[in-house]
C-alpha cells in the first residue's frame, strides 16, 4: 500500500468520524413529555333535572339544587331532591328529601332526610329513607313511616306501594287507625309520650 492510498483511507476514516459526530450533535433532543390532562372524574350541576321514560311515557322526573355525577358510571348524588312519579291514572306523586342518589345501571333512586311524598289526592307518606326500585315500579319507605289518607292513619317501620298510594304493604310495628283526623293522631301520640 503506497503513501497516497494510506492518505485516502485516513481521509475516509476522518470524514466518516466527522459525519458521525455531526449526526450526533445535530440530532434534536426528545421533546419534553406532554402534560396529560385527565378528564374530570365528577361533574357538578346546579338545578339539575333527570328523568326516565319508557315507550315515550315519562315514568319519573328528579330535580335537585345540586348534582354530582360520576363521569365513568353516570351515577349521581343529589342535594335538596324533588321527584315526581307519574301514575297510569294521571296522578302525580311528588316526593321531597334532603339528599339522594341515582344508580345509572338499575335506574334506582335512594333518598334520605325528611322524606315526604304526596299523591295529589290527599295521601301523604313520610319516613327517614325511601327507595324507588325502577324495574319493579315500587316505592319503599323506611324508618318511622307515617301514612295519612282521608280519615286513615298508618304507622310502620317499613312500607311499600306499587300503585302510587292506592294500596300499601306495611311491616314492622305496623298499626292502622281509621276514622281519625291528623289532629287526633297528634294528640294521641303526645299523650302516649307523656306516659313514658
Amino acid at each position: 500500500m503506497n503513501k497516497s492510498e494510506k492518505i485516502l483511507i485516513g481521509l475516509g476514516i476522518f470524514l466518516f468520524a466527522c459525519l458521525v459526530i455531526w449526526v450526533i450533535r445535530t440530532t434534536p433532543d426528545d421533546p419534553p413529555p406532554e402534560d396529560i390532562i385527565e378528564p374530570p372524574k365528577t361533574m357538578i350541576y346546579e338545578n339539575n333535572v333527570l328523568s326516565e321514560e319508557r315507550d315515550g311515557v315519562k315514568i319519573w322526573e328528579l330535580q335537585s339544587e345540586k348534582a354530582v355525577v360520576d363521569a365513568a358510571t353516570q351515577n349521581a348524588e343529589f342535594e335538596n331532591v324533588k321527584c315526581k312519579f307519574f301514575q297510569e291514572d294521571g296522578r302525580i306523586l311528588e316526593l321531597t328529601a334532603n339528599t339522594g342518589n341515582y344508580e345509572q345501571k338499575t335506574k334506582n333512586i335512594h333518598v334520605e332526610g325528611n322524606v315526604v311524598a304526596l299523591d295529589g289526592d290527599g295521601a301523604k307518606m313520610t319516613g327517614g329513607k325511601a327507595d324507588w326500585i325502577d324495574k319493579e315500579g315500587i316505592l319503599k319507605f323506611n324508618e318511622d313511616v307515617k301514612i295519612s289518607k282521608d280519615d286513615m292513619r298508618a304507622f310502620a317501620d317499613y312500607a311499600e306501594s306499587t300503585d302510587g298510594f292506592n294500596r300499601f304493604k306495611l311491616k314492622g310495628h305496623a298499626r292502622i287507625l281509621k276514622g281519625v283526623k291528623e289532629k287526633e293522631v297528634e294528640d294521641n301520640s303526645e299523650k302516649s309520650e307523656d306516659k313514658k
